[in-house]
């Protein structure tokens, strides 16, 4: 028996590894107990520049791996779900009515501007937990007539300092990336779309003032005005907290140094999503947000996600070598981990990018050299990573996307159309309540 179940092992362990030996003109043959039952699947042969990544890629174990990391949100963490563990236990929480409502920070580049992927990841937390409005919208945005998830407009004389255009100490960003000096009149207005439907919830959020700051707001036919006299480095004032709603519009008299950071819209127990889109930005940038005021929004929002979406602005041509970039995400997310305390933290992967080639559009070479160095910084760091590029695809997803018989991406082989953008989200939003379910069963709760 001993001898046979020797046998058996040392068979089982030649089909992991060559068995093929040649002897004179004799060769063996390659010993596979498994190759009826082995799945096997078929890599592109793409010419990547490090040949360390090509071999992860193209061996058996790195098949697998990619697998793994292709079908579900991984969670690099020494205990189970601990990277997403305070999310799912305040969502279960949220679900049992144990809990308040639930907050997720969604930062990322022009990959979800106009609140493309995040209003579609929001519908459906909101249909299945509760909550209605679309959370936290800026005082200007360059996308204001491209975004359907709300109608905004506001005066041009607004002064912008944001991560293109920093003021320094003396002008904070916040999350959005934007903080706003109002002129005397200055003005903004916020219209509900079908999308959401009325106002509920509105609160308004701005740093602190010498005292004479000042607020009047038009809402249902009646003008209200609000002093801000706040002396926080954010600041929240509820201006109601019941709907309907349909539109309100405010304008400012207030000192020359004190900062308007935008306003929430919410309105009931549930999940809400808050999109901070900022084009061009690497993700880098976010050290830029100081900590107080992070940590200002996070006394008022109680962030339980903080999704970390960029990439698209650091992939470049050939370059083979991001470990500067990967010391940039390094520092990017032990500074939201330090604002954001009792988040959990996830990483998206950048998103298949292409490029035109001698042989037509194909994806970028460095796209997959990208994702393995976000995906290593993610395990570095303990966060949970979702291979958004594997999700797609993988290699040439992106041209199957824009020249497919559906149309899933813009012609700039880059950018996810709405319909793309609704896979997107739909993929990711049943990758979290699988991993949910899961959470659930192992607390006992099913």
């Amino acid at each position: 028996m001993v001898i046979t179940f020797s046998a058996l092992m040392l068979f089982v362990a030649l089909s992991f590894v060559p068995s093929e030996w040649t002897i004179g003109e004799y060769t063996t043959k390659k010993i596979d107990l498994f190759s009826e039952v082995r799945f096997e699947r078929k890599l592109p042969d793409v010419p990547f520049p490090q040949p360390v990544f090509t071999q992860r890629m193209k061996d058996s174990l790195g098949v697998l791996i990619r697998l793994r990391d292709r079908l579900s949100v991984v969670n690099y963490s020494t205990e189970r779900f601990g990277a997403m563990a305070k999310f799912y236990e305040a969502l279960m929480a949220l679900e049992n009515g144990e809990g308040s409502s639930l907050r997720i920070g969604y930062f990322g580049d022009s990959m979800i501007e106009g609140d493309l992927l995040t209003m579609d990841l929001r519908s459906s937390f909101q249909k299945q937990f509760g909550g209605h409005g679309v959370g936290f919208v800026s005082i200007t945005s360059i996308v204001a007539g491209f975004r359907n998830t709300i109608r905004h407009s506001f005066s041009p004389d607004w002064i912008a300092y944001h991560f293109n255009n920093s003021g320094g100490t003396m002008h904070p960003p916040g999350p959005s990336g934007y903080s706003y000096l109002a002129q005397a009149g200055s003005s903004v207005t916020y219209k509900a779309s079908p999308y959401m439907g009325t106002f509920h919830g509105i609160k308004f959020y701005y740093g602190p003032g010498d005292g004479s700051g000042k607020m009047t707001s038009q809402i249902n036919s009646q003008e209200i005005t609000h002093e801000l006299t706040g002396s926080e480095p954010v600041n929240e004032l509820v201006l109601n907290t019941v709907g309907p709603v349909p539109s309100i519009t405010s304008k400012f008299s207030i000192p020359p140094m004190q900062h308007i950071y935008g306003f929430s819209f919410e309105g009931g127990r549930g999940v809400y999503l808050d999109n901070y889109s900022f084009r061009g930005n690497s993700g880098l940038a976010l050290t830029a947000v100081p900590q107080n005021v992070f940590r200002g929004f996070n006394t008022y929002m109680n962030y339980k996600l903080i999704v970390l979406h960029y990439g698209l602005n650091v992939v470049a041509h050939n370059i083979g070598d991001y470990s500067w970039y990967e010391k940039g995400l390094r520092n990017m997310i032990d500074h939201v981990k330090a604002s954001f305390p009792e988040a959990s933290i996830l990483l998206v992967s950048v998103n298949d990018k292409s490029y035109r080639g001698a042989n037509g559009w194909e994806t970028e070479p460095d796209v997959p050299l990208l994702v393995e160095s976000q995906r290593k910084v993610a395990e570095e760091k303990g966060v949970a990573f979702w291979n958004l590029y594997e999700s797609m695809g993988g290699y040439n997803s992106m041209v199957r996307w824009v020249e497919g018989d559906t149309v899933f991406a813009n012609k700039d082989y880059t950018h996810p159309n709405a319909k793309g953008a609704k896979k997107i989200a739909d993929m990711f939003y049943a990758k979290l309540m699988e991993q949910y379910a899961l959470y659930r069963k192992f607390q006992g709760k099913e």
